[in-house]
């Protein structure tokens, strides 16, 4: 449909990826929440120490949940021991410990971090992550 030598044909599917855009905004928000989650996952299992049981393996993400204009997931684990392992706990030395068959030495067992750490690394790079599955969303609306 030219008129005085303008086409409105692309203007219109322009619009028309805008709105169906609009429409699934929420999937693409989600999405990005999805994504850097998995990262975070990763980056805290890799830093988590394998000598602590089942803690590595307890790691876990929550599903996505919106509240008005806020999205929330969660990167979670429920081991009783692992706000210890983060954070670092006192001990009695001389303690006889029959879980791990040894004698306790030090008063302050530093913590591991690994969730601290994690965070902060994936809240480092999160502009750019968002930024790529953002990119990569726009592209499927406007081929």
């Amino acid at each position: 449909m030219a008129r005085n030598g303008f086409d409105v044909r692309e203007l219109k599917k322009f619009r028309d990826n805008l709105v169906e855009l609009e429409k699934n905004i929420d999937s693409v928000i989600e999405d990005c929440a999805k994504e850097l989650a998995a990262r975070l996952i990763r980056e805290v299992k890799k830093r988590t120490p394998t000598d602590t049981g089942n803690l590595r393996r307890n790691w876990q993400v929550t599903d996505v949940t919106k509240d008005g204009f806020t999205y929330t997931i969660m990167v979670i684990n429920q081991t009783e021991y692992a706000i210890y392992v983060e954070y670092g706990h006192r001990q009695q030395p001389g303690r006889y410990v029959p879980a791990i068959n040894r004698r306790l030495k030090k008063g302050w067992v530093p913590g591991q971090f690994m969730m601290t750490i994690s965070a902060d690394d994936i809240q480092r790079k999160a502009p750019q992550i968002v930024e790529k599955i953002i990119a990569r969303k726009l592209g499927e609306y406007f081929k």
